[in-house]
């Protein structure tokens, strides 16, 4: 076999396929079948297009490998092996390794806080950094705006991100504040350059030149000492990444220069008017009448006008009517003091009336909303001039107010929220919030239409306002918020399932303290919803589990009525409520557990239906059973619930949906627990009817089940009987159960500790069949028995073994007369007696000259022999044989008197 690969060394770009040439060539004399596999790689990125080759001789074939990996995907070196195996003798194998670079592709993603910020001489501003790239970032922060007036200060001023990382600047523009006049808008830009990359500053002005503003002063010694130019970037290839704006307040505005121009004026014309008439007070009192006329003509012009305007003010982001917005109408040539004013009613309605003929100007200004001037601009130079003709009743000036930016921060819990994003989004009216879960989403997912549970919740959202990344401690900020709005929380992380809260927030409102929990989302429930005429599409399925709720629609095409939601949290329990227009809704109640896939749910949605319900419980203890599959059938179709373990109703279950009448077998199992079936009937009005037999039950009442366990229990207390004929409980006895059938054996030990436990054992799930019970002990005959087990049954019959071996005898003088108390008798065993450095028991004579060894191990072969003294030289050996429960009795004769 040989094998070449081609290249062994590219680059890979995230997401393009890299093809990988692999020909395998068979020099041997017989075909070979070769396996071709990639070793060091996620199997995700390998597509072979033929994993399995077999070659005649001298053929070669090549495989075409191809690599791809994912979008985001660190930039750097990598390897990886590939494999090619012989599947015939002699089953060689080669490997081969192959190099791929991942390139780098920097991005970084700046945004400001406030966009526009007004101030005096310094302003204050936020940058949130993240990084979007595959590669580290390593830059420095940098600020210009184009007249180069300002200087900037960044803490820090250098930032380094991993990918997938971020970090918060503070930003501080300063600028020379001027001293009169109207506000200076400064733009600014913000760039990322590199760390040893050096602006070049602006060329200085020409001795001549002279800055608007400014005189030439004779004296070089009297110039005012510049301050260094501030450095600039025009390169092109250092972009912008971020724009705010800094409105600089003067020290002295417009309004009180005007202000006092206004009463200058007002000054000299009272002095005009009171020296006019002094003189004509001094005149005759003709000219007295006439001034007095005057003064009528001109009181007489100044009565109220004809004419009045109106409209309605409404949020922008909502169309809500706005209460209580000060509504202020202008002269359209003097827009510093106002005519008159008004506020909007509940309705968000207004009107101001007794206006003379003119052009005039409104503006509307709100507690935390932004100030517009008609229709939506937000200085008085940019407003619309509303034009009033004598007696014009002027209506429909609407306006659509935006509140001052908002903020929501809070903290996201869960077992692990580490690279979980939290997105806002404004959510459709009339719609409720719900909870989806991970994955692809589309944007035709529609009521009526095929889709996924994710696609679903995406229709009933609205627009995504934002997306942030949430920290790996879990705290999330968002930073200009629109508002007032209500919008949609959502967060959402691969594997988990999506958490939903709507929050309302108010006009230019710092909301803090919001907490979300994202929860574990690895559970699966799946299957088809029926009706009568076959399956059926279109339906709503919609899974809740305390504040989770998941929405899918089974399918319209190709496997009609099959629905799939996955990424649940377990282990939960669900209800499962299947819906749709002109049928009966089904509700069922599952119990998934941790990471389990609930698939084959059958579904029938019909006209009219019944409902059964009831309750599980074990027989052993009669507490109720939880997760026990309840299966309905009526011989065509299979309806599945589980029993709940929620504490309102544990135990208990429903199936709704059930077509009247019908004959039914409702199943009970669990794995640990023997199924049992219930044949039933329901009428067309619902009733349950047992055995056919006419016997109907309320609703109510349910179907009450007590389950057995599907195994055996088999238990005892071994006693053992003592040569005097009572009993006593005996620890340290082998217990063996096998079985008749098959290879399973049980082995246990007899309890010896505590006492009051002694001799007691239990084998706990034994299978029903039959079995050979034997308790043994050294020294006792085996006690064996056969058992016929069944499902839940509790076998537990004392044993009594029976006496153990033991040995008496007595120590006779050669006369045949009985030794005295205290002779030693030591017994050894014959096959250790070479080697024992003590006997294997020990006793001394009565004064009758007799000895008992009781409770002896056998069968075994023993030795005696028998001393006057410890120290004293032994008899000869008397050797003795015994079996299990043996009494044996044995004389040993001395050879003297002693």
């Amino acid at each position: 076999m040989h094998v070449d690969i081609s290249p062994r060394r590219f680059e890979l770009v995230p997401g393009i396929p890299q093809p990988v040439y692999v020909t395998i060539s068979n020099n041997d004399t017989v075909i070979g079948g070769y396996a071709v596999r990639v070793l060091g790689a996620d199997p995700s990125w390998i597509t072979v297009d033929q994993a399995d080759v077999s070659l005649f001789p001298d053929e070669s074939r090549t495989v075409t490998v191809l690599v791809s990996v994912p979008e985001g995907m660190t930039a750097g070196e990598r390897r990886l092996s590939v494999q090619v195996r012989e599947l015939t003798p002699p089953e060689a194998s080669v490997v081969e390794e192959v190099v791929f670079t991942v390139p780098e592709a920097p991005a970084v993603k700046l945004r400001v806080d406030p966009l526009a910020v007004t101030a005096g001489r310094t302003a204050r501003l936020n940058l949130l950094l993240d990084n979007t790239g595959n590669t580290r970032i390593d830059q420095r922060l940098h600020g210009q705006d184009p007249e180069s007036r300002v200087r900037f200060r960044f803490d820090p001023p250098v930032v380094t991100l991993e990918p997938g990382e971020h970090a918060l600047v503070d930003v501080r523009a300063t600028a020379k504040q001027p001293f009169l006049g109207n506000p200076v808008v400064r733009p600014l830009e913000l760039r990322l350059v590199p760390r040893d990359y050096v602006p070049a500053p602006p060329p200085p002005p020409k001795k001549d030149e002279k800055k608007d503003g400014e005189k030439s002063l004779a004296a070089p010694s009297l110039r005012r000492r510049r301050k260094a130019p501030v450095p600039r970037i025009d390169d092109e290839a250092v972009p912008v990444l971020a724009n705010a704006t800094f409105i600089q307040k003067p020290m002295v505005s417009r309004g009180p220069v005007s202000l006092l121009g206004l009463l200058l004026a007002v000054t000299v014309f009272a002095i005009v008017i009171t020296l006019a008439l002094s003189r004509i007070v001094g005149q005759s009192a003709a000219d007295r009448n006439l001034a007095l006329e005057i003064a009528a003509a001109q009181q007489g012009g100044s009565s109220s006008g004809t004419s009045s305007m109106g409209g309605t003010v409404t949020l922008l982001t909502s169309g809500a009517p706005v209460e209580g917005v000060a509504v202020s109408v202008f002269d359209a040539g003097d827009t510093e003091a106002p005519l008159a004013t008004t506020a909007t009613g509940p309705t968000g309605t207004w009107k101001v009336g007794k206006l003379a003929a003119g052009d005039y100007k409104v503006t509307f200004r709100g507690a935390g909303f932004v100030q517009i001037w008609f229709p939506k601009a937000v200085d008085a130079a940019d407003a619309e001039a509303v034009t009033l003709e004598a007696g014009n009743q002027r209506a429909g000036l609407d306006v659509a107010l935006g509140g001052v930016p908002a903020s929501i921060a809070g903290t996201v819990s869960g077992a692990d929220v580490s690279a979980s994003t939290l997105t806002l989004k404004a959510p459709l009216s009339g719609m409720s919030p719900t909870t989806s879960t991970s994955g692809s989403t589309s944007d035709t997912g529609t009521a009526g239409t095929a889709g996924s549970a994710s696609e679903v919740a995406t229709a009933q959202q609205g627009a995504t306002v934002m997306s942030v990344p949430v920290g790996d401690d879990g705290t999330f900020v968002l930073e200009n918020v629109p508002s007032p709005s209500v919008y949609d929380l959502i967060v959402e992380k691969p594997g988990f399932a999506t958490s939903t809260q709507r929050i309302d927030v108010g006009a230019g409102e710092e909301r803090t303290g919001v907490e979300i929990t994202l929860r574990q989302g690895d559970g699966v429930i799946s299957g088809q919803v029926r009706s009568p005429a076959g399956p059926l599409g279109g339906a709503t399925v919609v899974a809740t589990s305390g504040q989770t709720t998941v929405t899918a629609m089974s399918l319209t095409e190709g496997a009609v009525g099959s629905f799939t939601l996955p990424g649940l949290p377990t282990p939960a329990s669900f209800t499962v409520v299947v819906s749709m227009p002109g049928h009966a809704t089904q509700t069922l109640q599952l119990v998934l557990g941790a990471g389990q896939r609930y698939t084959g749910v059958g579904v029938d949605l019909n006209s009219s239906s019944g409902v059964l319900s009831g309750s599980v419980t074990t027989a052993a203890d009669e507490q109720p059973a939880p997760g026990v599959l309840v299966s309905v059938t009526d011989g065509r179709n299979v309806i599945q619930t589980a029993t709940s373990s929620d504490e309102k109703n544990p135990g208990g279950w429903q199936l709704t949906g059930l077509p009247l009448p019908g004959d039914y077998t409702v199943t009970f199992s669990r794995s640990d627990l023997a199924p049992q079936t219930v044949p039933l009937s329901l009428d067309p009005r619902g009733g349950i009817v047992y055995d056919g037999k006419g016997s109907t039950v309320t609703e109510e009442r349910g179907i009450t089940v007590a389950l057995v366990s599907a195994t055996a229990v088999v238990s005892s207390a071994v006693r053992q009987r003592l040569p005097n004929g009572r009993t006593v409980a005996i620890g340290e006895a082998q217990v063996t159960l096998s079985s008749n059938s098959s290879d399973l054996t049980y082995s246990v030990t007899t309890a010896s500790v505590p006492s009051h436990n002694a001799g007691e054992f239990r084998l706990d799930t034994v299978p029903p069949g039959t079995y050979t019970l034997s308790i043994s002990r050294n020294g006792v005959s085996p006690v064996s028995k056969g058992l016929t087990l069944a499902a839940g049954q509790v076998w537990n019959e004392p044993t009594v073994l029976p006496v153990a071996a033991a040995i008496t005898g007595r120590v006779l003088l050669s006369s045949g007369q009985a030794v005295r108390a205290g002779w030693y008798v030591d017994l050894y065993r014959s096959k250790t007696y070479d080697t024992a450095l003590e006997p294997y028991r020990q006793v001394r004579t009565d004064k009758n000259g007799r000895f008992t060894f009781p409770d002896l191990d056998a069968p075994e072969a023993y030795l005696i022999e028998v001393r006057r003294t410890r120290g004293a030289d032994p008899s000869p050996s008397t050797p003795i044989k015994i079996d299990a429960s043996e009494q044996a009795s044995v004389d040993v004769r001395l050879r003297s008197n002693e």
